[in-house]
């Protein structure tokens, strides 16, 4: 028994330690996924959590619809800039009727992330697949709100939920279309 157990044991380690080698690698590159999990806020914090989201895809959109090359990304990043201004706008109501104030305001992190987006030579296809974990956090924070207890949070959920699943499958639509032309690209030339 004990000498089935060491070569287990050995094998499981050493496939643990090649797992963690490419999530090590991906901390570098900026468009490498992040972690999909939504922590669950309280109903107050929401409207704070849904603002800075909504500044972070505001900044992102204002980014694609200047720099974009790709027509459909412009349109994407513009769309978003005004959705997501709206958005803000109704979290500003909500937070004025129960007496506070909304300032929300990009973190480090973000700044960080935006300017090296801007500075990436396949900007286009990083903003892309940036949105898509956006949307998808997005939409998975609002589905954890659509019983809110707060008649103006619920509101506002079911307002903005379809949108937000909208742009999700738009921007996974994008990415998978950008993939295919690069594909074809690469075969052309063959």
């Amino acid at each position: 028994m004990k000498k089935l157990c060491i070569p287990v044991l050995a094998i499981i380690l050493m496939a643990c330690g090649q797992q963690s080698k490419p999530a090590q690698e991906e901390k570098h590159d900026s468009t490498a996924a992040a972690p999909e999990t939504v922590e669950p806020v309280d109903e107050r914090s929401f409207v704070g959590h849904m603002a800075a989201s909504d500044l972070k895809e505001i900044r992102l959109g204002e980014l694609a619809a200047q720099k974009a090359k790709n027509e459909r990304v412009k349109k994407f990043g513009a769309d978003i800039v005004k959705e997501r201004t709206a958005s803000t706008l109704q979290l500003q109501e909500i937070a004025r009727q129960e007496g506070a104030a909304l300032a929300p305001e990009l973190s480090r992190d973000d700044q960080d992330e935006i300017a090296l987006l801007r500075d990436r030579d396949n900007m286009d296809r990083a903003y892309i697949k940036r949105m898509v974990q956006e949307q998808k956090r997005t939409v998975r924070r609002l589905q954890q709100y659509t019983n809110a207890k707060d008649t103006a949070i619920s509101a506002y959920v079911k307002r903005t939920l379809p949108v937000a699943s909208a742009r999700y499958d738009e921007a996974i639509q994008i990415l998978e279309d950008m993939r295919k032309q690069m594909n074809n690209r690469d075969i052309s030339h063959d």
